[in-house]
């Protein structure tokens, strides 16, 4: 019997080996993969916060708002233009865009989708780089609050650990909530809400459908969606989360039809992309001036990223007077000056290619290529192509030839440049359209600037700042706050104040003659403005005609220390030299010192501090600064003093140097003031309601021009302020407070009236009355119509 061979037996035993070695591989892969996976993801997991219960308390950096008196918004400061919002503030359509454009399995996942990672990792794999992610939301918030961007496998590791972390500590409405409030949508704005604004220029609550999906279509690439300049690359996007919100049943077929059918407006002109701390339109001197003085109080921490609500002193309405007033005022005293010469000279061989251009818009001193219809009241630079003896001068445009105005052409055939040539064909002339279209005028920027502030005297609420002509990129120094300049003779009112304080009264006569004063460099001999003398004249006239010796005569009186000391009182910071030319106004002081100054005695004779805001309040709406119950300041001198002082600049108004300020037609005090050889002009007035001072001057300070005054350039600007910044309401006049006493006197002369009928009421404080005069029975203050000055 034959023996049956063992082959198979031992194919048997190997098969069963390779078996179990083959079990015995991958179980020791196994463990080895779980170990490495074990120790890479302790590993990094050192690197990753320990503790995320600060999720939990999510206090994002927010804008803060600048508010005018209305509520209107006029200002903001910020690193990221975010506005937090709650989620059930959120529209549910809102919601179900960003979910459907970036994670509509959200509510199902752990915190991360595995099968989409897998098959971002193998487009990865083949595209040979990280070119794709399979982020969730919650990744996303990971990413935009505990990593960096760095685009690699073991960042990206890093963040789906943290992503199952933040999904066991906080809810799904927490996150969402941060999300929606932290992703960035382009244009600086973080979060829908600040989107919305930006955008839309709605609240978030008003966001459609279809804008709903245009936001959510941005977070793949917000500059490369941008609606503002993109548009049509926008609605592609917006049409594809449309369609992703129908295939995951977020919406019906009829509202995908309405929303792919809705137009979209983009508010807005699409500015740059960079961050900007103060993108005020309204009032950008006032909210720059804000800024600074938050700054200081609260840190820039706090300013740009603590959510602040500022509740501001500012009137849009003034604030509006007074830009156009200054603005009026300035290119009416530019006339004045004279043509200052052309832009610049087209060379003979880039003629062709100016005249085929778009227009050249004017801003400052510089011309931009602006494509586009001619618009009116925009200054161009416009290139003369015709210039003959006789007819019209035609300018070219660029779309338009046109003619200039024939009494401009006339003054400018006249003029002659240093080197006492004309103008030529190729000269750039600054011009604007009539107002029918049909022809230009000459427009030139001012080369003269100025500053407007207009104070609440009885609150030291600030209603109003321009510091300067035009607020630009280049023309950003507030003169109103920052600009320290000689005042001249608007402080003089200070310096008969201290001599009403000290006893004389509005009758008093003082020598109007040559004055000599000795100093450590010399005899100063101080001489009026027109190089004459009245004689013996009253403090009425001498401050009406501001007349220098007097006001010199009255500081040796009083001293430079009791002034010096006066001014102190009634708010002025600025250095102040200790020397008799005070009297002159030699100090230089900015006009929000000096107009705060004048308020103080449109107050009564105390100190008012000017305030930007009366309430600033933190992200939970907590005051931190608030200034609504402060109370009134110090008194300066007693208050019926302060009304015979408020009486004699009246006077000022009534036939002195700003007479021209009786067009208010309401009691009105002030003083001009013009620094030595024209280079400040000033004027401060006040009613009872408002204080408002004016300043203009060159930035160089070379001198504005010859005989250029207070009176003559100052008190227009300040005219037509105040009569739009007035409501029409009845007139009221200063109140007489207790201690003052009327006699009837002749206005000017200072005597005893009697039976005149030029004779006007007199304020005399307590005790101060000469015994010539006889006391009334009540009186009234006075007149606005009085006769004329005394000639000289």
């Amino acid at each position: 019997m034959s023996r049956v061979p063992a082959l198979p037996r031992r194919r048997r035993i190997r098969a069963f080996s390779v078996v179990r070695m083959f079990g015995l591989v991958t179980l020791y892969l196994t463990a080895a993969g779980a170990a490495f996976a074990y120790f890479a993801i302790a590993t990094i997991n050192r690197d990753l916060p320990a503790d995320l219960s600060a999720m939990n308390n999510y206090q994002p950096t927010r804008k803060s708002l600048v508010l005018a008196q209305d509520g209107l918004e006029i200002g903001s400061f910020y690193i990221e233009n975010r506005q937090v919002v709650r989620l059930d503030r959120i529209p549910p359509h809102v919601v179900a865009a960003f979910l459907a454009a970036e994670d509509d399995g959200f509510w199902d996942h752990p915190g991360f989708d595995l099968i989409g990672i897998g098959r971002a990792a193998w487009k990865n794999f083949t595209a040979g780089g990280v070119k794709q992610g399979a982020s969730t939301i919650t990744q996303q918030v990971t990413k935009m609050l505990l990593l960096d961007n760095e685009r690699t496998y073991i960042r990206k590791a890093k963040e789906v650990i943290l992503a199952v972390r933040i999904e066991r500590e906080l809810s799904k409405q927490e996150i969402l909530t941060i999300y929606l409030n932290q992703v960035f949508l382009g244009k600086q704005s973080y979060g829908v809400a600040a989107a919305a604004a930006t955008y839309f220029g709605k609240a978030v609550e008003n966001v459609t459908l279809a804008e709903a999906a245009l936001l959510a279509g941005l977070v793949a690439a917000p500059s490369e969606y941008a609606p503002h300049r993109h548009f049509s690359k926008a609605r592609t996007r917006q049409v594809y989360v449309l369609r992703r919100m129908r295939e995951v049943g977020f919406i019906s077929d009829s509202e995908l039809a309405a929303a792919q059918d809705e137009p979209i407006a983009i508010v807005g002109d699409g500015g740059a992309e960079a961050p900007d701390a103060n993108p005020s339109l309204i009032a950008p001197y006032f909210v720059e001036q804000v800024r600074q003085r938050l700054v200081a109080e609260l840190g820039n921490a706090a300013v740009i990223g603590g959510g602040l609500q500022v509740y501001s002193t500012l009137d849009p309405h003034m604030q509006a007077a007074a830009e156009a007033a200054l603005r009026r005022g300035l290119d009416a005293l530019d006339r004045r000056l004279g043509f200052r010469g052309p832009l610049r000279r087209i060379a003979p061989s880039e003629r062709a290619a100016y005249a085929d251009g778009p227009p050249q818009r004017l801003h400052g001193t510089t011309l931009t290529p602006t494509p586009g219809a001619l618009a009116p009241r925009t200054r161009y630079g416009a290139m003369i192509v015709s210039l003959p003896r006789r007819g019209d001068l035609i300018v070219d445009l660029g779309p338009r030839t046109l003619p200039l105005a024939a009494k401009d052409a006339l003054e400018l055939r006249r003029w002659r440049g240093p080197d006492r040539t004309g103008l030529a064909v190729g000269d750039v002339l600054p011009v604007a359209l009539t107002d029918d279209g049909a022809g230009v005028v000459l427009d030139q920027p001012p080369a003269v600037e100025g500053a407007v502030v207009a104070i609440e005297p009885a609150t030291g609420r600030v209603r109003a700042l321009v510091g300067g002509y035009q607020w630009r990129p280049d023309n950003q120094f507030d003169r109103a706050s920052a600009g320290r300049r000689q005042v001249g003779s608007s402080i003089k009112p200070f310096i008969y104040g201290a001599a009403l304080a000290g006893g004389r009264t509005v009758v008093d006569r003082v020598l109007d003659g040559p004055v000599a004063v000795p100093t450590a460099s010399g005899v100063w001999m101080p001489s009026n403005y027109d190089n004459r003398y009245a004689g013996w004249v009253t403090l009425r006239t001498a401050l009406a005609k501001s007349l220098n010796t007097i006001s010199v005569r009255l500081m040796l009186e009083v001293g430079v220390d009791r002034v010096i000391a006066i001014l102190r009182g009634f708010g002025i910071a600025s250095p102040i030299p200790r020397h008799i030319s005070i009297a002159l106004g030699t100090p230089d002081l900015t006009l929000v010192e000096m107009t705060g100054a004048y308020a103080g005695i449109a107050a009564g004779g105390r100190r008012v501090t000017p305030r930007l805001w009366d309430v600033v309040t933190d992200g939970a709406g907590e005051p931190l600064l608030d200034h609504r119950a402060d109370p009134p300041g110090p008194i300066v001198w007693p208050a019926e003093v302060n009304y015979t002082l408020i009486d004699l600049m009246r006077g000022v108004v009534a036939r002195g140097t700003a007479k021209r300020a009786l067009e208010l037609g309401r009691p009105a005090a002030g003083k001009t003031g013009t620094s030595a050889n024209f280079k400040d002009v000033w004027f401060i007035g006040f009613t009872p309601d408002l204080v408002c001072g004016v300043w203009i001057g060159r930035d160089d300070s070379t001198p504005i021009g010859d005989k250029i005054t207070g009176g003559g350039a100052a008190v227009p600007i300040w005219t037509d302020f105040m009569l739009a910044a007035h409501p029409p309401t009845p007139v009221r006049d200063f109140p007489v407070p207790p201690g003052i006493t009327f006699a009837r006197a002749e206005p000017w002369g200072g005597t005893p009236a009697g039976s005149s009928p030029d004779a006007v009421w007199v304020p005399f404080a307590r005790g101060t009355m000469p015994s010539a005069f006889a006391p009334g029975g009540g009186g009234k203050p006075f007149a606005a119509r009085v006769p004329a000055l005394p000639p000289p």
